[in-house]
């Protein structure tokens, strides 16, 4: 999985298409340069041999046939002379001098060239070499063929040229496999900057990501990646500084409103008790809201001090199902607990009290008559505790879970059906935030199952 990731990557990719093009026009260069190198070869080859069939022509009229035989003894017993091959016939085509045996079979190429293969013999082999030669006719039927034998030069550019492409090919493969392990590395730095800027966000938004060591443009990401968060804080620091203020302005006017309602119901009859009663249950929902809501900004802004001590939450758990069992026995709910007979972690008893007092609360108000509510503990280790709150009412579809644990968010279907101000998810995240745990939303089919991880 690892090496699909790094070979899917943009990285890899890049540098991949890079090699290619690199490898491709260094090549190209280089083929143009062995066909120039070659063209300039056969061009002075050619050169050679004409300037040599003038000499013979020349020779050949000056001293006729015993001095074109003494010059070509010459030329062959001569170092420079020994790649040159002659052969110099009659009218009828009989030869008269050279090292040629007999006219060869030859293809015409274009300019009057000849070119022929011919077995020579050395050290026990007969190899086939090529020969390009011209020809010219000396006027009275005689005829010379000059050759010369290309065939060390050949396998000389057959050498270069493979010599070439495999070093294209090894440059290819290293360069892939350098940008496989390039891509890597930078495939583990931006997985290690995305992790620790999605726990960051999760964990700790005060955390910045480190600047310190690093280098180039990981380095500019991170400065403006803390800049981002300097002003998501601002902006979230302000809203919560806003609900916080409202919430503090209004809860001592919601308060002396209930303490006077409550001294002006003592003075009343039954019928406008009633009356009083209901506006007093309001008041106290509405006081309960704004709790709600400045314990969470307490909690997310860390100034609520935790009493980090040793706790067993399997008692704690039952103590919560005891508290409920008689409002589920009033929905004819069966509430059951599966946990075993001790488990113990660290925490504040009093937060993790209200989380799983919240969860079963939340359950047995959305689980309809006759169902079933399960607080289920696994137990504790070195991977922390695990509690399940599952039940058997109407669930929290997939697309709405990522949004259940914002403020005030309700679901349309329970908004005038159940009562509640969309709170107690979120304060449930707070508190589980608060002890560095997780929490997450599954489909228990049919129901809710909210799953708390402890650490």
């Amino acid at each position: 999985m690892r090496v699909l990731q790094v070979l899917n990557s943009l990285t890899f990719r890049f540098i991949a298409r890079y090699v290619i093009v690199l490898v491709s026009a260094v090549f190209a260069v280089m083929l143009l340069l062995f066909a120039y190198l070659s063209y300039g070869y056969f061009r002075e080859l050619g050169d050679g041999i004409r300037e040599e069939l003038d000499t013979l022509e020349v020779v050949y009229r000056g001293q006729s046939l015993p001095g074109v035989q003494r010059y070509l003894r010459d030329q062959q017993s001569a170092p420079t002379g020994a790649h040159f091959s002659y052969l110099l016939t009659d009218a009828r085509g009989a030869k008269l001098a050279g090292d040629l045996p007999r006219v060869p079979r030859y293809r015409e190429l274009s300019g009057g060239w000849l070119a022929f293969q011919r077995a020579l013999w050395f050290e026990g082999k007969s190899p086939d070499v090529d020969f390009l030669a011209r020809s010219r006719d000396f006027g009275d039927g005689t005829r010379a063929l000059v050759a010369y034998n290309f065939a060390d030069a050949a396998q000389s550019g057959g050498m270069v040229f493979g010599t070439l492409v495999r070093a294209m090919v090894a440059t290819l493969i290293l360069g892939i496999i350098g940008g496989f392990f390039s891509a890597s590395f930078a495939q583990r730095r931006l997985e290690e900057f995305s992790h620790r800027l999605s726990r960051i966000v999760r964990e700790n938004v005060a955390e910045r990501m480190p600047v310190e060591g690093e280098e180039g443009h990981l380095r500019e990401l991170s400065l403006v990646t803390n800049s981002m968060l300097d002003q998501m804080s601002m902006l979230m620091q302000g809203i919560k500084q806003v609900s916080d203020n409202i919430a503090h302005d209004l809860r001592t006017p919601l308060t002396r409103i209930r303490n006077k309602l409550n001294q002006l119901r003592a003075n009343l009859e039954p019928g406008g008790q009633e009356a009083v009663d209901r506006i007093i249950e309001d008041c106290d929902d509405l006081l309960s809201s704004f709790n709600a809501l400045l314990r969470i900004s307490a909690l997310e802004s860390g100034s609520r001090a935790t009493a980090d001590q040793a706790l067993d939450l399997a008692v704690l758990l039952g103590d919560v199902v005891e508290l409920y069992e008689p409002l589920a026995n009033d929905k004819d709910i069966a509430l059951r607990l599966e946990a075993p007979a001790s488990c113990a972690v660290r925490g504040d008893s009093d937060l993790l009290f209200q989380l799983f007092a919240n969860l079963v609360d939340n359950a047995i108000k959305y689980t309809p008559r006759g169902g079933e509510i399960a607080v289920a503990l696994e137990g504790a280790g070195d991977s922390g505790a695990r509690v399940e709150v599952r039940d058997s009412g109407p669930g929290i579809p997939a697309a709405d879970r990522k949004n259940a644990f914002r403020r005030f968010y309700r679901l349309e279907a329970s908004r005038g059906k159940e009562p509640g101000h969309g709170l107690g998810l979120a304060l449930v995240q707070a508190i589980v935030q608060h002890h560095r745990g997780e929490v997450s939303l599954g489909d228990n089919r049919p129901g809710l199952r909210v799953r708390v991880e402890l650490p």
